[in-house]
């Protein structure tokens, strides 16, 4: 699979960082560790480091220019949106193969 991850803004890449990392970006960044180390292809994009992913990928696009920034996180699978507002979990790219 190759998963795409458009992420707010955080401080950092991962936005595991500071005094008190918020526990579901570690959440979410022990996840991509396992998509990678199953073969996986992962990217994470933030506006401000990859404003053209934004731009360039349609259907994120089209959910930001109706709900802002509200609408991150979207995450991407195969070109496929399967996630908008949050992001999911381990097993739901596990449901089926794609």
């Amino acid at each position: 699979m190759n998963i795409e991850f458009f992420d707010p803004e955080m401080c950092c890449s991962t936005g595991v960082c500071g005094p008190s990392p918020d526990p579901e970006l570690i959440r979410v960044n022990e996840m991509i560790d396992q998509l990678k180390a199953q073969g996986h292809t992962t990217v994470r994009y933030m506006m401000s480091r990859n404003p053209m992913a934004f731009s360039s990928n349609k259907q994120v696009y089209q959910e930001l220019i109706g709900k802002g920034a509200g609408a991150l996180p979207i995450v991407v699978v195969d070109g496929e949106v399967v996630a908008k507002g949050h992001y999911p979990r381990l097993d739901d790219f596990m449901v089926e193969e794609r």
